[in-house]
């Protein structure tokens, strides 16, 4: 889990790096180094074997002069020589050998006069024994004969080699003794052991190991300090980031630095900020939307593309007739009851709208279908709005039916004073008293079209609010006793009788007295005309809680059947007894906008050969 994170390979990578610069600047310091001091051992040992190149040659060249000696042979020369040689060692920090022109060993550093060579041409050296590092019957170490040789042709020359004498490498330079004539009269070879050179090489590799050491130790503990440094702030933008996620736009990273990190950490700051802002304006926006869809009286539905409703508005349970909360699941068995799976596949191929109706337990329901398409025309779902258009359809019915009653009602009247004129013009009717009863019957026609032609003005100045009451006191026993005495002479015709009865006193009230006796006059009228002989109609009055005034109109008539009750307010609407008398059937619908223009209502309770009740009930404040 900890090599997952970026301070383990932040700190990883820096140790690396550091690691390789230090060990390729390393080798490259030990390999400089060692070239550096071969170069200066060989310079100096170069130079050391010039030095006494020249002073060999010069001693060989005084030693002719002063013996009288021409020969160019080392041997006999250099017998004084032995002095020097000692000293060649300390000095040159080599050995030196010296040989002649035939390559013969003719003197050796750290030796004196009286050590025998007995090799070459039988020269040698005699007169005791001195000390050195080369017994008299040993010939040249193998590693020097091959620099002897490019040294007698008059080359200088370089070896690095091992060597048999040191048992281990050795630096062979080897420069030509060369006379005043310019001839190569012997050579000078120093052989070095390396040993100084390596131990001093071997010494700088552990000084640059522990260098390492300590740099790798410093480059970890660094590398820790920076990539902790590196990631405080990716860990605190990550948990500003992760608090976003959750909601928590007031979140804030609190970096504060000018570098990238910094700006990184402002700019997560500003997004934060600007989500918040840009979330609760989306939220504003929903609910608003929310607001707006839950106002609509229509139901609407969202569909995903696989024809599911993923969300309906509160209205659709009103219409689909069906409680609150309406559940996912009914939803689905109503969708599937009403098959529009169809018409949904189809908008969605199309990406056109279009409209269906369909009954619901006996509702007419009208479906507008739309597809839901983003920025790019791709389909992502349907809506569908759904209207309830029972009532619209139930409008549309009466009014076909009102204009169906209207001509009904002026045909009947226009037939009869029709058919009597042409009687009349055509000379049909001759007799006095015929003419004088079509006059008559055209008059009482004419008076039925006028009373036709008032109620509908009455009814359409109602329903237009046109009509306004002039409110006065009014004593409700005294307004119903002139409503009932107007009907006494009527009553009386069909043996009816008519009770009033009062329960208490009602104080007098603030209303329209002339709509009232209207409105009373009309409901009397159909219960004296709907009832048959020797019968009863009570008129009832009581106070009830709330300031309210109840006044029951009872009769024993025909009666009107359940299904008929609700319609008994259309316009034009008559049963069918009441076909026969002369009513318009506009009254039940004036009554009930005078009740209303009151601010009261009315109720109405019947049953077939038994008669009906009528309860108004008005308001006295």
């Amino acid at each position: 889990m900890f090599k997952k994170r970026i301070a383990f390979k932040l700190t990883a990578g820096f140790v690396v790096i550091v690691l390789i610069s230090m060990l390729t600047i390393g080798i490259f310091f030990i390999q400089m180094f060692r070239q550096y001091a071969f170069e200066s051992r060989e310079k100096i040992m170069l130079a050391s074997a010039r030095s006494i190149s020249e002073v060999v040659a010069e001693y060989m060249q005084s030693n002719q002069i002063t013996n009288g000696n021409s020969s160019n042979d080392l041997n006999g020369p250099m017998r004084g020589f032995g002095g020097y040689m000692r000293s060649l060692d300390t000095l040159t920090e080599s050995k030196v050998w010296i040989t002649d022109s035939q390559g013969n060993l003719a003197r050796i550093s750290g030796m004196g006069q009286g050590l025998g060579i007995g090799q070459g041409k039988g020269l040698g050296v005699g007169g005791g024994k001195g000390q050195g590092y080369f017994k008299s019957s040993e010939p040249l170490p193998k590693e020097a004969e091959n620099v002897i040789q490019e040294v007698l042709s008059g080359e200088e020359s370089v070896s690095e080699s091992f060597s048999s004498v040191y048992n281990e490498a050795t630096l062979t330079v080897g420069v030509p003794v060369i006379d005043s004539k310019h001839l190569i009269i012997g050579s000078v070879l120093l052989l070095s052991p390396v040993t100084g050179v390596t131990e001093t090489l071997n010494r700088a590799v552990n000084i640059l190991v522990i260098s390492l050491l300590l740099a790798l130790i410093l480059a970890v503990a660094l590398g820790i300090f920076y990539s902790l440094l590196f990631t405080r702030p990716l860990k605190a933008m990550n948990r500003t980031a992760l608090e976003i996620t959750r909601g928590n736009y007031s979140v804030r990273t609190g970096i504060e630095r000018q570098d990238e990190l910094g700006q990184l950490g402002n700019s997560l700051d500003l997004l934060a900020s600007e989500l918040g802002s840009t979330i609760n304006q989306l939220f504003q926006e929903k609910g608003k939307l929310k607001d707006i869809i839950s106002s609509i009286s229509e139901g609407i539905i969202a569909f995903d593309p696989n024809h599911m409703p993923i969300n309906v508005n509160s209205a659709l349970a009103e219409i689909m007739n069906r409680p609150q909360p309406y559940l996912q699941e009914d939803v689905e068995k109503d969708l599937s009851n009403l098959d529009i799976e169809g018409q949904l596949a189809r908008v969605m191929e199309e990406k056109k709208s279009l409209q269906m109706l369909k009954d619901w337990v006996g509702k007419k329901l009208m479906f507008t279908i739309s597809p839901i398409m983003d920025n790019h025309g791709t389909v992502t779902g349907s809506v569908a709005l759904v209207q309830d258009i029972s009532e619209s359809e139930r409008l549309e019915q009466l009014r076909r039916d009102f204009i169906a009653n209207v001509s009904h009602e002026f045909r009947t009247p226009l037939t009869v004073i029709h058919g009597s004129l042409e009687a009349l013009l055509d000379g049909t009717v001759e007799k006095s008293e015929d003419i004088k009863r079509y006059h008559l019957r055209m008059l009482s026609e004419t008076r039925g079209l006028e009373r036709l032609v008032g109620d509908l003005l009455e009814l359409s100045r109602l329903q237009s609010g046109k009509i306004t009451i002039n409110k006065e006191l009014i004593h409700i026993h005294s307004l119903l006793a002139d409503v009932l005495k107007s009907f006494q002479t009527i009553a009386e015709k069909k043996e009816i009788k008519i009770k009033y009865h009062a329960e208490q006193e009602v104080p007098p009230f603030r209303g329209d007295y002339d709509r009232l006796r209207q409105l009373f006059i009309i409901f009397l009228d159909n219960a004296l005309k709907y009832s048959p002989q020797n019968t009863k109609v009570s008129v009832e009055t009581s106070l009830l809680e709330n300031n309210m005034l109840s006044i029951i109109i009872r009769d024993e008539g025909y009666g009107i059947a359940a299904d008929e009750l609700t319609r008994i307010w259309d316009r034009f609407y008559k049963v069918d007894k009441s076909r026969q008398g002369n009513s318009t059937g506009l009254g039940l619908a004036i009554a009930k906008h005078l009740i209303e223009l009151h601010a009261g209502t009315v109720s109405v309770q019947s049953e077939l050969e038994k008669g009906t009740l009528i309860e108004i009930k008005l308001p006295l404040v």
